[in-house]
C-alpha cells in the first residue's frame, strides 16, 4: 500500500473512519489516484460498484438543477467517504464529485466490502461510522438551508465550515480550504452577486475577515445565538 493511502487513513483514524491496517487485514484491494483541482472524479449515471475514501485533500459534491445551476450537497476533507452510500452494485451516481484542490482518493470495490463486513464486526463498525458520518455533513446541509435569509444561510454554513475545515489564529478561526463567492453560493443554493454583499457586511461588521485570501470567522457564531 502506498504512503499517501497510509498516512491518509492513519489521519482519519482519531475519527473512528477505517485505517489503512483494516483495508490491509481484510485483504481488500485498494486502487488510489490523484485528482488535480477541478477534475471530476465521477458524475451522475457513472457506475456506482465502489465507494470512494478521500485520503488527502478536498472534494465537493453537487447537483446540477434548473438545467444549469449548481447545488452543493456536502464538502470532504481528509477521512471522508463518498459515492451511493449503499453496498448494492449495478446502479449509478446521482451527483458529481469534484476535486476543489489537488486531491488524492481510494476505491474500493463494494462487493468487497460486503463480505468483510459479514465476517468482521469491528470492520462493519467503522464503516458504518463512515456512513453516518457522511450523512451528517449532508442533514447539516439540508439544516443550513431551512433559513429564509441568505445572510442566516450565510452565517451557518460559515460557522460549520469553520468547525469541520478551521483552525483557531488569534481570535479567530482560519478555514484551511480557499472558498470563492461562487463556491459559498452553491452551497447555500444563492447567487454569487447576494453572496459578494453579504460577506462584505460581515467584513464590516467585524465578524470576519480576509487573511491571504482565507476566510476567518471571528465573533459570526455570536450572531447564530
Amino acid at each position: 500500500m502506498s504512503r499517501a493511502l497510509v498516512g491518509g487513513l492513519v489521519a482519519s483514524e482519531v475519527r473512528g473512519h477505517l485505517t489503512s491496517e483494516d483495508f490491509e487485514d481484510a485483504d481488500i484491494r485498494v486502487a488510489e489516484r490523484r485528482f488535480d483541482r477541478k477534475d471530476v472524479i465521477f458524475a451522475p449515471g457513472d457506475p456506482d460498484d465502489h465507494l470512494y475514501f478521500l485520503l488527502s485533500g478536498t472534494v465537493r459534491l453537487f447537483k446540477i438543477y434548473g438545467g444549469y445551476k449548481e447545488a452543493t450537497v456536502a464538502l470532504l476533507q481528509d477521512g471522508g467517504i463518498f459515492g451511493t452510500l449503499d453496498l448494492e452494485e449495478g446502479g449509478s451516481q446521482s451527483v458529481f464529485a469534484e476535486a476543489i484542490t489537488e486531491a488524492y482518493v481510494a476505491k474500493v470495490r463494494k462487493s468487497a466490502l460486503t463480505g468483510v463486513m459479514r465476517r468482521d464486526p469491528e470492520f462493519a463498525a467503522r464503516l458504518f461510522y463512515s456512513f453516518s458520518d457522511r450523512l451528517k455533513q449532508s442533514d447539516e446541509v439540508i439544516d443550513s438551508l431551512l433559513e429564509r435569509e441568505v445572510s442566516a444561510r450565510l452565517a451557518t454554513l460559515l460557522v460549520n465550515l469553520g468547525d469541520r475545515f478551521g483552525h483557531p489564529n488569534g481570535a479567530g478561526t482560519v478555514l484551511d480550504v480557499r472558498l470563492t463567492h461562487q463556491d459559498l453560493a452553491n452551497m447555500i443554493v444563492s447567487t454569487r452577486e447576494a453572496v459578494s454583499k453579504v460577506m462584505s457586511e460581515f467584513q464590516r461588521e467585524g465578524l470576519i475577515e480576509i487573511r491571504d485570501r482565507r476566510i476567518v470567522i471571528g465573533t459570526l457564531r455570536l450572531r447564530l445565538r
